[in-house]
């Protein structure tokens, strides 16, 4: 779903708050709408009061596909992406998306991926992101970056596809605000593909996708949900279910998308939750 695993979507709750706010070097916000780039299109909450939509739109070129032959030769992939991200106060009606007085965050985060294929069954994925952001009230702009590395063990094949997944992610933004800008998490977790007996998509015989992962935080994050109440958390949960056409793209007008459904996220403690869009497999968004 900075975690689509996502270490990061827990910093994405305290975005923008209503009309009272509290002095912008609060860290807390500036930890949420520096790193909205990172999260999903979705809803996040904290503490069952601080609410933000965000709305990422996330083109991507893949400049060349992966590949191993039978000789070993290997062919890595390089895939560039353009996401922009914009935070929403409410998202009542579409005409809260044309509505510019609702935009609390923007920001544009270009990376690229490279794709490793180890062997046939073990896929690396290590990627980058360096871009700008900006909180609209405030004025207050930051650069954003954010990389690590994903990996993808294939368990089986044909039409009972599972895989294990891990990663290692780290986030940041400039300006910082007393050392709380950078952050870091791991990611473990399952992923299963299997095709529907007679169920299609269009033309296509259709696939039900699911992963659960788990993230640890290495850096505790705090969020002021009011004057003196801090909330914390250090680990985030995600639950993935989505419906695709197994290897082939879904494709609308020039995004293209592995499978469509929705990921429910949510801390132990209880504190952080979140419903976000599922587009992509964890290893690849």
């Amino acid at each position: 779903m900075l975690l689509a695993w996502l270490l990061f979507a827990c910093c994405g709750e305290v975005l923008a708050q209503d009309d009272d706010r509290q002095a912008r070097e609060d860290p807390a916000r500036q930890v949420h709408w520096a790193m909205g780039s990172f999260f999903g299109t979705g809803w996040y909450q904290v503490d069952a009061n601080r609410s933000m939509y965000i709305f990422r739109i996330p083109p991507r070129q893949t400049l060349r596909e992966s590949s191993l032959d039978s000789d070993g030769k290997r062919t890595l992939g390089v895939e560039v992406q353009y996401p922009f991200s914009f935070g929403l106060h409410k998202l009542d009606d579409l005409n809260d998306f044309i509505d510019v007085d609702n935009y609390a965050t923007v920001s544009f985060t270009p990376g690229v991926q490279v794709e490793i294929p180890v062997t046939e069954k073990w896929y690396l994925r290590p990627y980058a992101h360096l871009g700008w952001g900006t909180e609209v009230n405030s004025g207050d702009s930051a650069w954003i970056y954010y990389g690590g590395i994903k990996s993808r063990y294939r368990l089986g094949s044909g039409e009972s596809r599972w895989s294990l997944l891990n990663a290692v992610n780290y986030a940041g933004y400039n300006p910082e605000y007393e050392k709380r800008g950078r952050y870091a998490s791991f990611m473990t977790g399952v992923e299963f593909d299997h095709p529907l007996k007679g169920v299609t998509l269009g033309d296509d015989e259709a696939w039900l996708n699911w992963h659960l992962t788990y993230n640890y935080l290495f850096d505790k994050l705090n969020f002021h949900v009011d004057e003196d109440v801090v909330e914390s958390i250090n680990d985030q949960w995600e639950l993935g279910l989505a419906l695709g056409k197994g290897d082939k793209k879904m494709k609308f007008w020039f995004l293209s998308f592995e499978h469509v459904g929705l990921s429910f996220k949510w801390s132990s403690n209880g504190t952080y939750k979140a419903i976000s869009l599922n587009m992509r497999s964890p290893f690849t968004y």
